[in-house]
């Protein structure tokens, strides 16, 4: 008969299958699930219920270069993660050892005993003292998290006082971390399945382009040596024939014409086309949460009913340019963005993001918001209907203000845009 197990070498034992089934479940939900954040966010309930940790952060940079995004947080208040990036870069301006961050670098795990009190105690990081001050923890961890020997991101773990991380621990967090990887992959690989749907679209119109409007101009620059020829002559036969040849020329345009309008039709899909603006506004929600973790706070008025059109299209990429803008250029993660009528005769629509603008941006010089071309198109979209645009920068040393007014739609759904005009040329 077996001796019976003693307590420590039964816990070891039911902690060992808590890891397992933890492996098993986060696998499985990243074969099935198609939100990385959701993904991230179970991976690390799992591995603070499995090890009873303190605390556990999944960061990744996969889609926003040097900047870090907490798509998964446990033990921590989640409304914590949101400025935890901004904060980091604060500590790190001060001085603070950011071990997680040789993580990164490296691509090695690195194991940190009693790190709590050594946070605590240092001026540094007093920008996250309130982020770690409770749970209480002890030892800290991070462990890299790679997708093809590339680092694209860091699983970090707080273990509780009394504990520690030992092999069999690291070996747990490793095998989470490779399970990060592979549903933060999976996701790339979605979104590469899209854009290579859109390669294969754009080639189908090469071809379209080729075999339709190509041809049909070579057979107007044939007609037009044939009127060159006949222009010379002066028999009656040869005018009526330049008529006869003129009207298929004119026939020939029309379809040429036709048939572009038709491929540039395709070549720029509306991204309203279907679902309308408000839906359209949600798609570029859930996209940009789902690449990147930002947090949105949108409110849509009833007015997105009535837009429809090349002023609906107008609206919305003004709109995605600024949450393109505050991702790429800043350390934002809340976009706050509201669209609604403003009085009787305009619509207002606003974005504001928490971010700071870059570190690498060098005195002197302008944000890169302002500078690239983003800025000039949303410009010309807002001024085309004669409404205005501001960008604000810097609001009380956080954040981008984007705000965009258009005049108000008439009966047929576009802006009376002469009348936009002319109160702006009459001061009204």
């Amino acid at each position: 008969m077996p001796e019976p197990l003693v307590p420590t070498e039964l816990e070891a034992i039911r902690r060992r299958e808590r890891r397992a089934a933890a492996v098993a479940r986060t696998a499985a939900r990243v074969a099935s699930e198609r939100s990385l954040p959701a993904t991230l966010r179970a991976l690390a309930h799992e591995i603070l219920q499995a090890d009873g940790l303190a605390g556990v952060q999944v960061l990744t940079n996969e889609h926003s270069g040097d900047k870090l995004h907490m798509l998964g947080i446990a033990g921590f208040p989640t409304s914590r993660g949101r400025s935890f990036f901004a904060r980091l870069k604060e500590c790190e301006q001060r001085g603070a050892d950011l071990r997680m961050i040789e993580a990164l670098h490296t691509g090695e795990p690195v194991i940190i005993p009693h790190r709590y009190q050594a946070i605590m105690n240092d001026p540094a990081w007093e920008p996250l003292h309130d982020y770690h001050r409770y749970p209480e923890w002890d030892a800290f961890a991070s462990v890299p998290i790679k997708v093809r020997q590339s680092t694209i991101g860091i699983l970090n773990v707080f273990v509780s006082p009394g504990k520690e991380i030992d092999q069999e621990g690291l070996e747990f967090l490793l095998a989470m971390a490779e399970q990060a990887g592979l549903a933060i992959d999976y996701a790339s690989l979605l979104e590469q399945e899209r854009s290579a749907a859109q390669r294969q679209v754009r080639q189908q119109l090469a071809r379209d382009l080729h075999d339709s409007v190509v041809q049909q101009v070579f057979s107007m620059g044939m007609i037009v040596q044939t009127l060159k020829v006949l222009s010379r002559g002066e028999h009656p036969q040869s005018l009526q024939r330049i008529q006869e040849i003129t009207e298929d020329l004119e026939g020939i345009t029309g379809s040429v014409l036709q048939d572009l309008r038709g491929l540039v039709a395709q070549l720029r899909p509306s991204a309203i086309s279907g679902v309308g603006l408000r839906e359209a506004l949600r798609k570029l929600e859930a996209t940009t949460h789902r690449q990147t973790g930002v947090v949105f706070d949108m409110t849509v008025g009833p007015v997105a009913e009535e837009l429809a059109g090349e002023l609906a299209e107008d609206i919305y990429h003004v709109i995605a340019e600024s949450v393109h803008n505050a991702v790429k250029h800043s350390s934002a993660d809340l976009l706050t963005i509201s669209l609604d009528q403003a009085g009787l005769d305009a619509i207002q629509i606003s974005v504001r993001d928490n971010g700071r603008e870059p570190d690498s941006v060098p005195k002197g010089r302008e944000n890169p918001w302002i500078e690239g071309n983003g800025l000039s198109f949303m410009r010309q979209r807002v001024e085309r209907w004669g409404g205005q645009l501001d960008v604000t920068l810097d609001i009380g040393g956080v954040g981008t203000l984007v705000r965009a007014e258009f005049p108000y739609p008439g009966a047929d759904g576009e802006p009376d845009t002469e009348a936009a005009h002319g109160s702006a040329a009459s001061g009204a």
